[in-house]
């Protein structure tokens, strides 16, 4: 599974930066059908939520070790 990290304290660690970073990957993978549904259920919860939905489809880590 693809790793992408980001830090939760920091810019990377918006939601909408994390969301780029998975897009970016998944469009490489030709899984951007999957990224779209992503996309749509990602908007319908919180951060937390947000971030557990995404580490569905990647390895995300949170290098600040918070999430």
């Amino acid at each position: 599974m693809t790793e992408i990290h980001f830090r939760s304290r920091h810019e990377s660690g918006n939601i909408f930066v994390i969301l780029a970073m998975v897009r970016q990957e998944l469009r490489r993978q030709h899984r951007i059908t999957e990224y779209n549904e992503l996309w749509e259920n990602v908007q319908k919860g919180d951060y937390e939520n947000a971030l557990r939905l995404i580490r569905q489809k990647v390895n995300l880590i949170d290098d600040d070790g918070i999430f």
